[in-house]
């Protein structure tokens, strides 16, 4: 599938723990998962390469507005996460969240839409990798899987294609890997978004999730964006869809 990356296109929402001056927070909240996915980026970057794939990267912490929600969603601009008071948060005007999401929040959402529109229009299909990662646990529920494919099984090919990727990847790594898990494929995020302006025969979403065991090893977190890529490459359901 030599032509694949030209229909691929990478995305890494939770990529950055950054903050604009004036929004504080202690620095071991900021290198908590409440802040950014921790071993999120080196994979999309990855994966990214391998396909010599585009990539979109967050550059602001989830915390400031978080770009895997849509507008109107409650914990867009959360006040209490995990525990913890986001101080910032508080007080906003209407137009401050307004300023928040024209400044921070539309160039990267409509951008990453124009974006695939352009792969669409270019090459006919798109496949959209949204790269993520999990806390081992939360709120004293273990996480038991080491990857989660999160995809919408009545949208086109998606199915088939997490299908084929989790068989490979049992195979070739002994990791657990679970279908919407720990979070649902259809739930409020980009790929939804993305779903819902789009067609099924012309776009494919899956998101992966990555367990944040793995966030300090980097050697780990390349081999795991290694299989992602030959799985997805070896995918005969995905060859037939994007007409490859």
């Amino acid at each position: 599938m030599e032509d694949l990356g030209r229909q691929v296109l990478v995305t890494c929402e939770h990529a950055s723990n950054r903050l604009p001056e004036g929004c504080e927070l202690a620095s071991h909240l900021r290198q908590r998962h409440i802040a950014w996915d921790p071993g999120a980026l080196p994979i999309a970057e990855a994966l990214a390469s391998s396909f010599k794939a585009p990539i979109w990267k967050g550059e602001y912490s989830r915390l400031l507005v978080d770009l895997n929600r849509t507008v109107g969603n409650r914990v867009l601009m959360r006040r209490v996460s995990d525990g913890h008071r986001i101080s910032f948060n508080y007080g906003l005007s209407a137009a401050d969240r307004r300023d928040r999401i024209e400044r921070y929040y539309r160039p990267y959402r409509d951008g990453v839409a124009r974006h695939a529109r352009r792969i669409i229009a270019r090459n006919g299909h798109c496949l959209h990798i949204s790269v993520h990662t999990f806390t081992p646990a939360l709120k004293g529920t273990v996480r038991r899987n080491d990857i989660g494919l999160l995809h919408d099984p009545r949208w086109g090919i998606e199915r088939q294609v997490c299908v084929q990727l989790r068989q490979y990847l049992l195979g070739a790594t002994g990791l657990v890997v679970w279908f919407n898990r720990p979070y649902s494929g259809t739930a409020d995020g980009i790929l939804p978004a993305m779903r819902a302006a789009l067609s099924p025969e012309r776009f494919v979403g899956i998101e992966i999730e990555v367990n944040q065991r793995f966030a300090d090893n980097p050697v780990a977190l390349a081999e795991i964006a290694e299989q992602i890529a030959t799985g997805l490459r070896r995918s005969s359901a995905l060859r037939r869809g994007l007409a490859i």
